[in-house]
């Protein structure tokens, strides 16, 4: 739940999430870098009214999907 939490102040922090039981087959220390500075996105998210910012996640949500599936589909010749 923490790690959806939309305010940065209530959220799950990066060390503590990757540490969490879920994602423990995908992690992977030696290939996760730590930045001493904050990360910024390009857009203010702010600025987004929320019905916007879902269905912006929910976009890229579908692009995710479709790219993995393709990934999946056998090669024919």
């Amino acid at each position: 739940d923490r790690l959806l939490t939309f305010d940065p102040n209530k959220r799950i922090n990066v060390s503590d999430a990757l540490a969490h039981p879920y994602l423990k087959p995908h992690h992977d220390a030696n290939d996760e870098p730590i930045t001493k500075h904050p990360f910024t996105v390009e857009m203010e998210m702010d600025d987004y009214p929320i019905s916007e910012l879902k269905q912006l996640i929910w976009y890229e949500t579908k692009l995710i999907k479709k790219h993995i599936s393709l990934q999946k589909m056998p090669i024919t010749p």
